[in-house]
């Protein structure tokens, strides 16, 4: 284990705070150890981080390869559900990805199963809740 020290700027130190007090990371050092994890995460060149999958999945899928794009979203989100903390931003992102996904595949019956689990993850997502009632109205 490496012990690293540096200045934060008042202004981060009170998001930090923040952050703490409503309960998303238990201490600021956590806060600090998952910025430097996702940050060396997003510059990794091995592609096996949740956020260049999500990217990878994006482009398979504009490039009309939905079975390739939900392979790529489906490991973003093994790797995503190991963290300690989760990226609830990525996360939303990588559902909204599947549920595209899958709608293409037109598999719209596991879109809504998956926009429900995430419901459970994310309870009060507006974008969540506009996908289910969009999607329920399909039916």
């Amino acid at each position: 284990m490496v012990k690293v020290a540096t200045e934060i700027p008042g202004e981060l130190a009170r998001q930090m705070d923040r952050i703490v007090r409503d309960g998303w990371f238990p201490d600021q050092d956590s806060i600090v150890r998952e910025a430097l994890h996702q940050f060396v995460d997003a510059k990794s060149f091995l592609g096996d981080s949740p956020r260049m999958l999500h990217r990878f999945g994006a482009d398979a899928l504009n490039d009309s390869k939905p079975d390739v794009a939900l392979k790529f979203v489906t490991r973003a989100m093994s790797l995503l559900s190991a963290q300690e903390s989760t990226d609830f931003t990525l996360y939303q992102a990588l559902i909204e990805l599947r549920v595209q996904i899958l709608l293409v595949l037109d598999r719209t019956d596991d879109a809504i199963t998956a926009l429900e689990e995430a419901k459970e993850h994310l309870p009060n997502n507006p974008t969540i809740a506009r996908w289910i009632e969009k999607l329920s109205k399909k039916d």
